[in-house]
């Protein structure tokens, strides 16, 4: 199973986003992007993907990280909680992904925020909205952390909790989706076909 986890955090270090995107990793294994690391431009609403089905922004989105992208199995999306809302990073990731619709189809996602004690549900709806545009399953209804200083993510006994069984809930999707694949039965021509 290919796991890719996307960090919409700007902070470099001690991220609280980071940590739990990293805690559900030790779980499933998987390959860590970290937004502030590339180069994502907005997307332009040149509609450009709509004749060539790809993006024309020349970037680390569409040269780096689109073949990630369509090569995982499930995609994990952390962001801080900024303005009741999803980080200017993960949003302007989350943009650039109109690109890739229909190719994100039936993936796994998970969904990770932090904040304090107001917009997380906003955050997380806006992830959850990302992943049924694409027509992906969501794990779970997503990991909300209560932090906002640097590292501050460690005293959150719960969302630690919760990360973990994130984790384990994408192992077990990846079981029942994999088997289903496999178990997938049509009727053709008179006969079934697996």
């Amino acid at each position: 199973m290919k796991i890719v986890y996307i960090s919409g955090s700007p902070r470099k270090k001690d991220s609280n986003t980071d940590y739990l995107l990293n805690l559900i990793r030790s779980v499933t294994g998987g390959e860590f992007i970290k937004l502030i690391h590339h180069r994502i431009a907005p997307c332009n609403a040149c509609r450009g993907c709509l004749k060539h089905s790809s993006c024309k922004i020349d970037d680390d989105f569409t040269n780096l990280l689109t073949p990630v992208l369509l090569e995982a199995d499930a995609v994990i999306v952390g962001s801080p909680v900024h303005f009741n809302n999803v980080s200017s990073q993960l949003k302007a990731f989350i943009d650039r992904t109109w690109s890739l619709r229909g190719k994100l189809r039936n993936k796994i996602g998970g969904a990770v925020v932090v904040g304090k004690r107001y917009g997380a549900e906003s955050a997380i709806t806006a992830i959850h909205a990302f992943f049924l545009k694409h027509e992906m399953i969501p794990a779970n209804r997503g990991v909300c952390g209560m932090a906002f200083n640097p590292g501050e993510i460690k005293t959150d006994a719960e969302a630690m909790a919760s990360a973990t069984k994130l984790g384990e809930r994408i192992l077990e999707l990846e079981k029942l989706t994999h088997r289903g694949a496999e178990n997938y039965v049509s009727k053709k021509g008179g006969g079934y076909h697996v």
